[in-house]
């Protein structure tokens, strides 16, 4: 009820998520910003057109082309951090769903224990013995209390915190082609602008 159509009909992609482990090679992404900035020095920014045109990622193919198109230092870093915001916004719409059913849960399960509790009261009758059936009808009543509880802190709340690693995982990623691409625009020395990038790690 708290979320449009378009955001919970992504929810099978974020389980997919779940189950997909880290899925950026930092490590070869470094080496490969390496290469291309000696490239770079050696053959100047247009020589990095043909290298652009292997890569699969698109964020990062993206920043290539912009330096290779000549575009001023401060716009390629405004266009590239303004996509990863974007990036963030719309994952935390992801993460915040899952909080907000964690945040649920054991209000619905309070629910359930109340209707089952009317209900046992509206049945309990001391003077023909129902008493009886007391613990029986309380346990019953108590159920959906524990089971609000399981959602929210062994499903729920667990999921939320995964997203926001997955999240955090594809920001650096993305973080560290931002400062190799303008590390390459600028013309820094390859060795000094790996140091930098595995700082960020």
């Amino acid at each position: 009820a708290s979320y449009p159509l378009e955001t919970l009909a992504t929810i099978p992609k974020m389980m997919a998520l779940l189950i997909q482990g880290n899925r950026y090679n930092i490590g070869f992404l470094v080496d490969t910003l390496e290469e291309m900035a000696q490239l770079a020095r050696k053959n100047g920014l247009l020589a990095l057109e043909e290298k652009a045109n292997e890569i699969d990622d698109p964020f990062f193919k993206q920043g290539i082309m912009l330096i290779v198109d000549a575009t001023e230092p401060e716009e390629v870093r405004s266009l590239l951090e303004n996509e990863v915001d974007a990036m963030s916004a719309r994952h935390e719409e992801g993460i915040n769903l899952f909080n907000k059913a964690s945040a649920f849960s054991p209000a619905f399960g309070m629910i359930g224990t109340l209707v089952g509790l009317v209900n046992m009261l509206k049945q309990m009758n001391l003077s023909e013995g129902s008493s009886d059936s007391l613990g029986t009808s309380m346990a019953t009543a108590l159920v959906t209390t524990f089971y609000g509880c399981i959602l929210a802190n062994l499903i729920f709340g667990p999921i939320s915190k995964k997203l926001r690693i997955r999240n955090d995982e594809e920001v650096i990623y993305k973080q560290v082609i931002i400062e190799g691409v303008v590390g390459i625009q600028a013309g820094d020395n390859p060795k000094v602008l790996k140091e930098k990038l595995v700082s960020l790690l």
